[in-house]
């Protein structure tokens, strides 16, 4: 009875526990943003992104154990900004107007490439790339 009961304490001290604290919430503006399957409801017109402002939140959270740490947790919380949208004719190629859209109106899930936090590194949103048909929003660190 007795190594059973040390059998279970020991699982119970051995279980992990996720670590947050506020001081690892985070808020970076990104440069490098890639579009994907943007339509619009135009025959006429072809469309493209030409310019954006987007930043992103995020958080870093552990999961620990008594002997460490077992994982580094990365959640993307929200993306804000704008993107415009630009319409040419198809036919001269010519800019026929401009449409700025606010990138949190969409619902995006995000998906959060390999983030590793190094001996000695830095961990940094590189870049971000929507993909506007799945609603996915892909997170890459450097």
């Amino acid at each position: 009875m007795k190594k059973l009961i040390f059998e279970e304490l020991e699982n119970i001290l051995n279980e992990g526990m996720v670590f947050t604290d506020e001081r690892f919430n985070f808020q970076q503006e990104i440069k490098n943003v890639s579009y994907y399957n943007y339509e619009t409801f135009s025959n006429e017109h072809d469309s493209d992104i030409i310019e954006s402002n987007i930043t992103i939140t995020w958080k870093v959270g552990f999961w620990l154990n008594r002997f460490g740490i077992e994982n580094l947790i990365v959640d993307v919380e929200k993306v804000q900004g704008s993107f415009t949208i630009a319409l040419y004719d198809k036919q001269s190629d010519e800019l026929i107007q401009e449409t700025p859209k606010d990138i949190s109106s969409f619902n995006w899930t995000f998906e959060v490439d390999d983030a590793v936090l190094n001996k000695g590194g830095s961990l940094y949103v590189s870049d971000l790339t929507f993909d506007f048909k799945n609603q996915i929003c892909t997170v890459s660190f450097a």
